[in-house]
C-alpha cells in the first residue's frame, strides 16, 4: 500500500511556440529499494508537447508498505530483473500519474499551454496471442 511520496525535481521548458499535436508520456521507474522497512520506488515522469513544444519532467519517490515477505520479493525481483509484479506496478504507475499530472498542470500554466492529460488508471496483462510485447 502506497504510504505517501514526493515530488524531488519538477521543471518546464517552452521549446518553441506554436501548437500542439499531441502528447507523449514516458513513465520510468528508476530504482526500488528497502529503507527503514519500506520500499522506495523512485521515478521519472516525462511529459512531451508535440511536435517539440514543451516538456515537462516531475521525478520523485513513493513510500509503499508492505508485509517483510513481500517487500523482500519486490525488492529483490527489482535487483535482479527490473521487474516488478503486475498488481504492484500498477498501483505505482497509478500514483506516479497522478502525481505527476497534478504538478504537471501548474507547470504547464507556467508556461502557458495546455495541462497534461490525467492518464486512465492503469491495468497491466499479457499481451494477445501474436502481439508481442504489452503496449
Amino acid at each position: 500500500m502506497i504510504m505517501g511520496g514526493r515530488i524531488t525535481e519538477a521543471s518546464a521548458k517552452r521549446l518553441k511556440d506554436g501548437d500542439v499535436r499531441g502528447l507523449n508520456v514516458n513513465i520510468d521507474i528508476t530504482n526500488v529499494k528497502e529503507e527503514g522497512g519500506k520500499l522506495v520506488v523512485f521515478y521519472s515522469h516525462k511529459t512531451e508537447y508535440q511536435e517539440g513544444v514543451a516538456e515537462l519532467i516531475v521525478k520523485g519517490d513513493l513510500i509503499v508498505e508492505e508485509e517483510a515477505k513481500k517487500r523482500k520479493e519486490i525488492a529483490e525481483g527489482w535487483k535482479e530483473k527490473k521487474f516488478l509484479e503486475p498488481a504492484f506496478a500498477e498501483e505505482v504507475l497509478n500514483a506516479i500519474g497522478y502525481a505527476a499530472a497534478s504538478v504537471g498542470t501548474l507547470l504547464a500554466f507556467s508556461l502557458g499551454i495546455g495541462a497534461p492529460i490525467n492518464l486512465p488508471r492503469a491495468r497491466l496483462g499479457m499481451a494477445p496471442e501474436g502481439k508481442g510485447k504489452a503496449s
